[in-house]
Formats: C-alpha cells, structure tokens, sequence
C-alpha cells in the first residue's frame, strides 16, 4: 500500500513540473548519475511535446554517465533522435535549440553532429530582443551566460 501511495504522490508531481525545476534538475544531471535517472523516470512519466526536448536533453546526459562506450553511445543517439525531432516539431523552442548548442560544444567532434552555426545564430537573436528577457528571465540569462557576442 505504501508503494502504492508513493507511486501516486511520485505521479501527480511528475504533473507540475516547471521549466524552471526541470532547467535545474538538468544542471545537476550533468554531473550526477541520480539526479538524471531521476529525471528521465520523471520526464518519461508525463512525456508530452512540450517535455519531449527536456527528456532528450536528460537522454544525453545519462550518456555521460554510462561506463561503456555502447551504452554511452545509445543514449547519446537516443537522446539526439529525439532532441532533432523536437526541434523539427517545434522549430522555433529557443530552449531545445540552447541544449543541442550547449551537447554540440561539448561532445567530440567525431560524432558528427553540429549544427553549432544555425542554433547560434536564433540563440543570439534571441538575446537581442529585451522583450524575451520579460518571457523567460532564467533562459534568457543562461543563454546571456554562454557569452554569445551579439549580433
């Protein structure tokens, strides 16, 4: 009955989750194994097209921590998969474009995966309008913080 209970409770917050919560649980996935698989258990609970980029972006990560090379590489390319197609879904998410950006400056480059120019370019247009800092003020200042020049 316990289980029970707690799989409900884990299931009605995995309802409410916030950009911002789920900006900062991917903060730490990078560098803990836990709060990644926390996440996607999450994500994957209440998957929808507005979370899909999120749990992709948790895909990536849990690729960081995996100890074999095949293991990293499936869910790199699981979580690539699904971030292309979030971004072909929603073109215009400047989040899901944030973290290809942030995944592609990161991995080696003998993974063949750039599109560092295009997601640039709509990550500094979007820093140059002020009126997006009044619509999400914590995206706007992690993408202020990567030091983009401005166009």
């Amino acid at each position: 009955m316990k289980k029970l209970i707690a799989f409900c409770l884990f299931l009605i917050y995995s309802l409410f989750i916030s950009a911002n919560e789920i900006r900062q649980e991917l903060d730490i996935a990078w560098k803990d194994e836990k709060t990644a698989n926390m996440l996607i258990k999450k994500l994957e609970a209440n998957l929808k097209t507005e979370t899909k980029g999120y749990l992709a972006a948790a895909y990536m990560m849990k690729s960081n921590h995996a100890s074999m090379p095949w293991t990293k590489l499936n869910f790199f390319y699981k979580g690539k998969k699904m971030l292309d197609q979030s971004i072909i879904e929603q073109p215009e998410n400047i989040e899901w474009r944030l973290f290809r950006y942030e995944v592609q400056i990161r991995i080696p480059k003998g993974l063949n995966y750039d599109n560092t120019k295009e997601d640039k370019i709509m990550l500094q247009n979007y820093i140059s309008n002020p009126q997006n800092k009044k619509k999400d003020e914590s995206l706007y200042n992690k993408l202020i913080a990567l030091n983009l020049p401005k166009r």
